[in-house]
């Protein structure tokens, strides 16, 4: 008899154990994990927050909260590291269980993770454009666009100006080299023809003599990789009293306004792509700008604008699910998500890459205040290798 009630006691427990084991499984299925990729220490550390500023608004607009789920966000430190990044990939995915990941930035740390993530079913984002080799995996949300695809529109404002040559000037990097040939791509579709192609290493302290070796052209393409060498870029140029102008491409990130008013009257006139502007004259854009100020404390750009609707794009499609995060009822939906975002409207392609609207901005000054201002706006802009 008492062994009877000792085994019935026992079985009792491992039941109980059952249940309460579902109960925290279903519990858990009802957390949505978000994992974020960001640069928070190393070279580009100043980009981390402003991207978590982005992502951050957007999950408290909905509470934290979709489809009846809460969202728990874990964010990683990737110190602009291609080891860490791959670490920190790997620990969101295997360890925590994140089905959704945002990031992370440079083109060097997509290539970084890309094989581990190809055959994995967790979606993920870039941050600021990323190389077309990653639509093959299927999983890849690429906002703004390609990297070429990025600055299409620069070559072509170019060929619409008049300009016939080129000069290119890039970071050797990934991001650099992909941005760098968007630009010719699309110039030389128009007729133009580019002429020299320059590519400083990362980190260099001196263009002097890349200024110095200058062959003779109508209009130079330019991409840094932090705002600090764009600074310095900019200020060596104008010592050097070359007068050729020059067309910046990711002005927004390149050139943020707190680098324009450190470079003050050296910066007015010089044009270039932005993917976003803060003066943008759009109702939702003008709240979102207020909010944004009034919650961190500075006038939000380019970066906050991305992470903002890159988030707002993923939380779209988990209310179209349910807040099923699976992949195979999340990438479905995701592709087919069309909204207005305070850079303008944005829709899915069929292959995971936006679509959305590019400007062409100048620097102005105003009241003391140096501002990229909108001079030309190229519509649904798509890199011509994707399927429309």
């Amino acid at each position: 008899m008492k062994k009877f009630i000792a085994l019935f006691l026992a079985l009792g427990f491992l039941f109980s154990l059952s249940i309460f084991g579902s109960v925290g499984s279903a519990r858990a299925a009802e957390t949505i994990k978000m994992g974020a990729l960001l640069d928070l220490t190393g070279a580009v550390a100043f980009l981390g927050p402003l991207f978590k500023n982005g992502i951050t608004f957007a999950l408290e607009e909905v509470n934290y909260t979709v489809g009846g789920k809460k969202i728990e966000l874990i964010t990683e430190d990737t110190a602009n590291d291609m080891n860490v990044v791959l670490e920190k990939t790997k620990k969101l995915v295997d360890r925590d269980g994140v089905k959704i990941l945002i990031g992370p930035l440079m083109g060097d740390a997509h290539m970084a993770v890309h094989p581990f993530l190809a055959g994995r079913k967790v979606i993920r984002t870039t941050l600021h454009s990323g190389d077309i080799v990653q639509t093959e995996t299927k999983n890849c949300f690429i906002y703004p666009s390609t990297l070429e695809g990025n600055t299409i529109p620069l070559g072509h404002y170019a060929a619409d100006q008049g300009y016939k040559t080129m000069i290119t000037i890039g970071a050797d990097y990934a991001g650099g080299r992909g941005f760098i040939k968007g630009i010719k791509l699309a110039f030389e579709e128009k007729g133009g023809k580019v002429i020299q192609e320059l590519w400083p290493p990362v980190g260099n302290v001196d263009f002097g003599p890349y200024l110095t070796s200058l062959k003779k052209a109508d209009v130079i393409g330019y991409f840094g990789e932090t705002a600090s060498v764009d600074q310095r870029f900019v200020t060596q140029l104008r010592e050097f009293g070359i007068k050729i102008p020059v067309l910046v491409a990711v002005a927004d990130g390149c050139m943020p306004p707190q680098v324009l008013q450190e470079l003050g009257d050296k910066a007015l006139g010089m044009k270039g792509q932005a993917i976003y502007l803060t003066n943008i004259k759009t109702p939702i854009n003008e709240k979102w700008v207020k909010a944004m100020t009034k919650k961190s404390g500075q006038t939000p750009g380019g970066m906050e604008s991305n992470a903002y609707a890159i988030t707002k794009t993923l939380l779209t499609a988990l209310k179209a699910t349910g807040g099923d995060d699976s992949y195979d009822k999340l990438w479905p939906a995701t592709l087919k998500v069309k909204i207005n975002t305070p850079q303008g409207p944005l829709a899915v392609g069929p292959q995971g890459v936006a679509e959305l609207n590019g400007y062409i901005a100048e620097v102005k000054k105003q009241k003391g205040v140096y501002f990229w201002d909108a001079v030309k706006t190229y519509e649904k802009v798509l890199d011509p290798r994707l399927k429309k």
